[in-house]
């Protein structure tokens, strides 16, 4: 808006004011008139010019006048005096009735043309209201240019900040700060992260913002095509302007932006990270090659523990769960399978299982399940438990189960020393490892897919790739050679039991 004090200092015209100012009201425009009344032409604010011609002769008239003008909303009267014009002073008349009715006078040098005074007074009203626009159109190509230098996002916030002074602060989907221009956003941040968290189950479409009269919060999620990439937090001191609102939505378009080419371009490195995890969960590496397969992956660590969820889970939930789940372990390895998603915690705390469990829980994502802590080369031990704790979870109805907290699996970990349950599988499994080594067969294989697929014998014969008939046929030879029957529960306990001492001898347990 422009003010009668800013007016005045347009350069050139000489304007100066007449006696005390009493207030600085805003000027909407300049205009011309000698008519006695000229209000009726008046829309309000105006700068009203004159030279006085047959005005100001008597103090009643000039106090009507002056009156008239005040009612009418004029901002000032300007009056142009010296020798070649009616009034070679002011007129006393004029200087009593505006003090009395409380009219602004402006003095205007004879040798400046009234007509010049409007055509400053426009030019200025101009300039007041393109100066946003043009603010705002230096502020975008300051954001522009920033976006493309090599820290973009960086650089972006340090832009954002340097033309509204809002701090703001963008952490990706696993709640991994990238960058920040001020404490305070990361702070409101940690404060609000259980709200943020919840938000982001919801994908890209929602928006936190909470004007307060001493600070303004804006969190926003910031992703292309609905994919979330990371989210974003802007605190202001006050209340935030239609302009920092307008800069903010660029902001949060050039960074989704900016995230989905970090995205793109970290392809690579996620494709070292999942046949990484795919050669762990393989169980075909020791524990120096895995050793050295994380480290290709920038992981290093000494134990994994599995934990499995269901197939179709969306990005967001998986990222959310992932972000939670940062603070219990050294990094996590994710990856959607056909009919899972898995999980793989590094060097996971004491705490981690019980702390997943109930993040899992609350999120409901579907059943779940989480294997024990295994050493590097067993990660498909910890696997195998986690899909047995989530059949678990979905038989029983619940939302997650951690293994090593079912009762039965306790109760097995406490039967004998290691030497005891070793001396127990060779005594049930002998007769089937002998047979195998003699024969070049996998009857060994064929009952572990039996007992993983819960005495199904279809599954079972599906994830071997033979015929149904053909596992049949092994299934017996089974039974003949540990002369144990598989549809006697306490004879398929022995066997299970012998097979699960077996897996934990390996896993050093």
């Amino acid at each position: 808006m422009l003010r009668l004090s800013t007016a005045l200092l347009a350069p050139g015209l000489g304007l100066t004011r007449i006696g005390k100012a009493t207030s600085d009201p805003e000027v909407h425009w300049a205009h011309v008139s000698e008519l006695p009344d000229p209000t009726p032409w008046l829309a309000g604010n105006e700068l009203l010019l004159t030279t006085g011609l047959k005005l100001f002769r008597n103090s009643a008239s000039t106090h009507e006048y002056c009156a008239r003008l005040v009612a009418a909303g004029v901002a000032a009267l300007g009056l142009s005096t010296g020798a070649s014009l009616p009034h070679s002073n002011v007129p006393p008349e004029l200087l009593q009735a505006a003090e009395e009715t409380g009219l602004q006078l402006v003095h205007v040098p004879e040798g400046t043309p009234m007509q010049m005074v409007v055509r400053r007074v426009s030019d200025a009203l101009n300039e007041e209201q393109t100066e946003p626009l043009r603010r705002a159109l230096l502020a975008q190509r300051q954001l522009s240019e920033a976006a493309t230098e090599p820290n973009g996002v960086m650089a972006v916030l340090q832009a954002l900040n340097a033309n509204t002074t809002i701090v703001a602060a963008v952490y990706d989907p696993t709640h991994q700060l990238l960058a920040s221009s001020g404490d305070e956003a990361a702070g409101q941040f940690a404060a609000r992260k259980q709200e943020i968290t919840t938000r982001m189950l919801e994908g890209v479409r929602w928006i936190i913002t909470d004007d307060e009269s001493h600070r303004s919060t804006v969190v926003s999620p910031l992703g292309t095509q609905g994919r979330s990439r990371g989210v974003m937090i802007a605190v202001k001191s006050g209340q935030l302007s239609t302009y920092d609102r307008a800069l903010l939505t660029m902001v949060f378009s050039l960074l989704g932006v900016l995230l989905e080419l970090r995205h793109s371009s970290s392809y690579q490195q996620r494709q070292v990270r999942s046949r990484t995890m795919e050669a762990l969960l393989g169980g075909d590496l020791t524990d120096l090659e895995a050793t050295v397969r994380l480290a290709r992956a920038g992981i290093d660590c000494t134990t994994l523990q599995a934990v499995v969820l269901p197939a179709g889970l969306p990005e967001p939930h998986i990222s959310t769960l992932v972000s939670q789940m940062q603070e219990h372990c050294s990094d996590i390895l994710a990856k959607e399978r056909e009919d899972e998603w898995v999980l793989l915690l590094c060097d996971p705390s004491k705490q981690a299982a019980d702390v997943i469990a109930d993040l899992v829980r609350r999120a409901k994502p579907g059943p779940a399940g989480i294997g024990t802590e295994v050493g590097l080369d067993h990660a498909a031990l910890s696997l195998k438990q986690a899909r047995r704790a989530r059949s678990l979870a979905e038989r029983r109805g619940l939302d997650c189960v951690v293994l090593p907290d079912s009762a039965g699996y306790r109760a097995m970990l406490m039967l004998g020393d290691p030497a005891e349950r070793a001396t127990f599988s060779d005594s049930v499994l002998a007769a089937l490892d002998e047979y195998d080594e003699r024969t070049n067969s996998e009857l060994g294989r064929v009952l572990h897919a039996y007992l993983e697929n819960t005495s199904n014998i279809e599954s079972a014969a599906v994830s071997l790739g033979i015929h149904r008939h053909t596992m049949r046929s092994r299934l017996a030879k089974i039974t003949e050679l540990t002369q144990r029957n598989l549809a006697n529960p306490a004879d398929l306990l022995e066997l299970w039991l012998a097979c699960e001492f077996r897996e934990l001898a390996r896993n050093g347990n």
